[in-house]
């Protein structure tokens, strides 16, 4: 058995540890060919032409240009319940921080929203910390008399954090994002994708040319919604949603999404009660 890295408790972070470079060049490369012309050296491709042809692309079904785009994440301080879901994609490749192997010491545990809103002195939060600590306690001690991690993994709760490579490429990681993004997936989501179109805007820092690249695929992450101009979550069993009937009134007027000033990101990307 190995020791685990010990982990942050301040919250999902997202580093992008390579993405295909010069990426809508590349992307606008292979869209040529749709019109007969053959490019052999993406660099050939003008900002132009290149914001054009994903422009286009993100307007039909017909995408396959965008899988040309690669993009590897490393999320650290994600929680096993989010991972659970996390892989369900599966257009994408993973490797996770083993807890077959690796010991955790210092037990991290991601503490929900519901519980993060109360003081620490609240009956409702003490049950949960006493919680976790006997179960650290008890972790750890089955570590110590010798039962492999394999086994003593099994008592850890499901807000447990972990680390994640994830690898998929812009075609997909988009789609995701349509669904991730909206309200209606657990707040966890929003928060680890906040980081990752934060860790996309800033990988394009350098060299300052090719930032714009970088730029216009940070901008086309966002709600299902927003991508296909209604919201696609109105049955009985689907969540609340804080933007669901503005929405539904653009929706009825024609307009388009790019037209929804009354709709600010951080009102469904950072408030854990959206969907409440």
């Amino acid at each position: 058995m190995w020791l685990a890295e010990p982990q942050k408790k301040t919250g999902p972070t997202a580093i992008l540890i390579h993405m295909t470079e010069r990426p809508l060049q590349v992307m606008a490369a292979a869209a040529e060919l749709y019109q007969g012309r053959v490019v052999r050296n993406p660099q050939e491709i003008s900002r132009e032409t290149a914001e054009r042809w994903f422009t286009d692309m993100t307007k039909t079904k017909l995408a396959a240009s965008l899988e040309f785009i690669d993009l590897h994440f490393l999320l650290e301080g994600v929680s096993r319940a989010f991972t659970h879901q996390l892989v369900r994609q599966r257009t994408a490749v993973y490797v996770q921080e083993s807890l077959r192997f690796a010991v955790v010491e210092d037990l991290p545990v991601g503490v929900p929203p519901s519980l993060q809103a109360l003081k620490e002195d609240d009956p409702r939060r003490v049950v949960w910390t006493d919680t976790i600590d006997e179960i650290a306690n008890s972790y750890m001690q089955l570590i110590g008399a010798g039962i492999p991690a394999e086994d003593a993994r099994s008592i850890l709760p499901t807000n447990t954090l972990t680390r994640v490579h994830y690898k998929t490429n812009l075609r997909n990681l988009a789609d995701h994002a349509g669904n991730r993004l909206c309200t209606q997936a657990q707040f966890e989501w929003r928060q680890v994708w906040a980081q990752m179109i934060k860790a996309v805007r800033s990988y394009g820092v350098w060299p300052p040319s090719q930032e714009w690249q970088f730029e216009r695929i940070a901008e086309l992450f966002k709600p299902v919604c927003f991508q296909t101009g209604r919201c696609q979550f109105r049955s009985m069993a689907d969540r609340a949603c804080s933007i669901r009937d503005r929405v539904e009134e653009h929706w009825h007027r024609g307009e388009e999404p790019e037209q929804w000033t009354d709709i600010a990101p951080r009102e469904w990307l950072a408030d854990p009660n959206a969907a409440r």
